[in-house]
């Protein structure tokens, strides 16, 4: 049984990170080429989008992640109906948050972009320039975090996997010929536009999954409308806040740097961030991946009320996060230089160069703590402990790590901006280590 266990969670597992990495991919390879066409600027250009991104996809996972792990909830218990209105009713959901999002930014693009810390013309028209793709289908963004939830939950994690691959593909050899005058020579405009149509096509593919004999999704008449979406939310709430904490952190560090840097610094700053936005967009992904992967295993167990099975999924989850965490960590202290200028084309006596070896490595202290500090959160909102989950979220996401990003600048200067985060995660799981004592087999409790 136990190896029965392992096969699955593994067959999971390598479908959630094909499709993390391809998801990151879409904006780490838009950040390269932007990067190389337009400079320091156009990074910095992108660190402001970062938040709309996150919005955008945390709003997916709110509806997607919550629904899903309710449907599989309700499938351990054999309730394949209730599963399929739990469906529909996150469906209806998905598209009310995508059309008042697309409102937001078709109407109000450039009043958020200076919110999110465009305070100079010249990245403010950059930014907006690359936002067009977003302006024009936004509701297909979001959608490919809410169908990818379900149709890895609906046991097909392949095509969750191949729809990412094959857009994350379309969305490279886009960002090449859209970007360089080589081929349309649109720069950053260019990058918007591929994103746009690979997301298109990931969610065409996914599509694809309602037309095979395997599907069980169907979409069923809501019943008790608000109360079932509700119960949603609050599932989902961990999942959301987890992601829309970047967003609501890049914004405030964002304005952090245009606080206590001026000029040319300020400019390389924001850049050097841009690149960070990636590096943790990508790391991120791989924890979210572990999450996504045990999620729909450990939520149908426990609806089955098999805690043993429950327990070894845990633990193989937990044993992948300290692997992450352990390469991860030693590949980006030992290479900051070499992971910036895969962004950007820096000299060695410019000040980007002399500020990125220090900084970056100050940053780069957050991923000691904060993968696994991710699965916690996955892990308890897999089985319906929906408080804990938010509150492990809200605290490392926004509480703590907002607090010690205004406080510590005062203490230790603007240096202190660069290491906030990383303190926040070493408390966040310090917490966490606390509240498993306590509880210890409660925690299962059905």
């Amino acid at each position: 049984m136990v190896t029965n266990l392992k096969k699955n969670y593994m067959r999971f597992l390598f479908a959630s990170f094909g499709s993390a990495l391809i998801m990151s991919i879409y904006s780490i390879v838009d950040a390269m080429c932007v990067g190389k066409y337009h400079q320091e600027v156009g990074t910095a250009a992108l660190a402001v989008v970062m938040p709309l991104w996150t919005i955008i996809y945390s709003s997916g996972l709110l509806f997607g992640i919550g629904g899903s792990t309710l449907m599989m909830s309700s499938r351990g218990r054999g309730d394949n109906k209730e599963g399929n209105r739990i469906f529909s009713i996150a469906g209806i959901g998905a598209i009310i948050i995508s059309i008042f999002l697309w409102i937001l930014v078709i109407f109000f693009n450039k009043q958020l972009l200076f919110l999110f810390g465009a305070r100079t013309k010249e990245v403010l028209d950059l930014a907006n320039d690359y936002i067009l793709g977003m302006r024009i289908a936004l509701p297909i963004f979001l959608f490919t975090q809410f169908l990818s939830s379900f149709v890895r939950s609906d046991n097909n994690p392949l095509l969750a996997t191949l729809s990412v691959i094959i857009g994350g593909v379309f969305n490279v050899f886009g960002d090449i010929f859209f970007v360089f005058d080589f081929g349309l020579g649109l720069g950053i405009k260019g990058a918007g536009l591929a994103t746009m149509f690979g997301q298109i096509i990931t969610v065409a593919i996914l599509l694809i999954h309602f037309f095979l004999k395997k599907n069980k999704l169907k979409l069923e008449k809501p019943v008790f409308f608000f109360k079932t979406l509700k119960k949603i939310i609050l599932v989902g709430l961990p999942s959301f806040i987890l992601d829309i904490a970047m967003g609501i952190y890049t914004i405030l560090f964002n304005n952090q740097i245009n606080t206590y840097t001026f000029d040319d610094e300020r400019i390389a700053t924001l850049a050097i961030y841009g690149v960070v936005c990636n590096i943790v967009a990508l790391v991120q992904s791989l924890a979210y991946a572990v999450g996504q992967a045990s999620q729909p295993l450990i939520s149908e167990s426990y609806g089955a009320n098999d805690i043993k099975s429950v327990k070894k999924y845990y633990k193989y989850g937990i044993i992948t996060c300290i692997i992450i965490t352990t390469i991860v960590f030693l590949l980006l202290e030992l290479f900051p230089i070499q992971v910036l200028r895969m962004f950007i084309n820096v000299e060695e006596e410019s000040l980007t160069y002399v500020l990125a070896i220090k900084l970056m490595r100050l940053y780069f202290i957050v991923f000691i703590f904060s993968i696994t500090n991710v699965y916690y959160a996955y892990f308890f909102q897999s089985i319906l402990k929906a408080n804990i989950a938010f509150l492990i979220s809200l605290l490392r996401g926004i509480v703590i790590s907002s607090l010690l990003l205004f406080t510590f600048p005062l203490w230790f200067g603007k240096i202190g901006i660069w290491f906030a985060m990383g303190v926040s995660e070493l408390l966040v799981f310090i917490f966490i280590m606390f509240y498993k004592k306590i509880k210890k087999e409660k925690i299962y409790d059905n």
